[in-house]
């Protein structure tokens, strides 16, 4: 009998109903005649129009739209070895919000070279590294692990500034450490955007969170400047905890501040709470500087030079 990793407890009898709860209502032809159930029956449903088919080997047990689970489900299943849910799909499953249409597709991972069914909004990718051993096995459905899926989402981004972007913001939003993603990468091979990517993850680990604080610790590395402190936490009159985006202690014992405002700093209920929490951080004895994520990708030879004449060291070279 054909059975997909981890759809069912395998201690219990794979009847038709237990099957269909544990993969949403859709199963092989196959497995469902192992659990019982004759051909001719599985017809008369399909000719009764009770029952879907899809692709060259699932049965849908209803006759309305499936969802997006269900579509899930069907290209898992159809396809007849390893397969797995990845990539952002996997992170949009633990929650992860980013941008463009990849969120829409399903993706799926499958060993090279092997062949699947096409089906709508489902993105197939083949990978020589890909075996039943990447496959997360306390998962109800088939789905690689989080820093494979992190790793693999950047891989697939068209420029590697959005592979950059989407790394930092998994770890962000904790869906797993840099540490997660640093250790993943040892394992691989050549993919896209790899280079690009270890630095970024080198810069999360030590504090970057944001795509704009990653492009910082490039400016710095590009024009031998001190790397900042990042994410630093100091305390308002209040006693609560504020962090800073990027913080240089000084030579001289003093202390700046470099804030990067994205676009939603331009909102009006944001530009309040940024100017209420900039005078905390002045009163607190630090200077600040402002700068546009925009200046901070394309203009950092102005923004390099601005810091370097507020203070910051050069790296000395040796």
């Amino acid at each position: 009998m054909t059975q997909i990793a981890h759809s069912t407890d395998p201690s219990l009898p794979l009847t038709p109903d237990s099957l269909l709860r544990a993969q949403g209502g859709v199963a092989r032809t196959d497995q469902l005649v192992s659990g019982g159930l004759t051909p001719k029956h599985i017809r008369a449903q399909v000719a009764a129009r009770r029952w879907q088919r899809y692709g060259d080997h699932c049965i849908v047990t209803h006759n309305s739209s499936p969802t997006r689970l269900q579509w899930m489900w069907i290209a898992l299943l159809d396809h007849p070895g390893p397969v797995a849910l990845a990539g952002v799909t996997v992170l949009q499953s633990r929650g992860f919000k980013f941008f463009g249409r990849e969120l829409d597709l399903i993706h799926i991972v499958v060993p090279r070279g092997t062949s699947y069914h096409q089906f709508p909004d489902v993105k197939i990718h083949e990978s020589r590294r890909f075996t039943a051993g990447d496959i997360h096995p306390q998962s109800r459905i088939p789905r690689t692990f989080v820093p494979r899926s992190a790793l693999d989402a950047s891989a697939w981004q068209p420029y590697p500034r959005y592979a950059c972007a989407l790394l930092a913001a998994v770890v962000q939003q904790r869906l797993c450490t840099a540490s997660d993603l640093a250790n993943e990468l040892q394992f691989v091979g050549r993919i896209r955007h790899k280079a690009h990517m270890r630095l970024a993850i080198q810069d999360i680990v030590g504090g970057a969170e944001a795509l704009s604080e990653i492009d910082i610790a490039v400016l710095c590395r590009k024009f031998g400047l001190r790397p900042p402190d990042r994410q630093r936490i100091r305390r308002d009159r209040s006693g609560r905890k504020r962090y800073l985006d990027c913080e240089w202690t000084l030579d001289d014992g003093s202390i700046v501040v470099l804030e990067v405002d994205g676009g939603h700093h331009m909102l009006v209920e944001h530009w309040g709470k940024d100017m209420k929490r900039e005078r905390g951080v002045v009163i607190s004895g630090r200077r600040v500087l402002r700068a546009s994520a925009f200046e901070a990708r394309y203009e950092q030879a102005e923004l390099a030079a601005d810091l370097e004449a507020i203070g910051v060291p050069r790296v000395v070279r040796v």
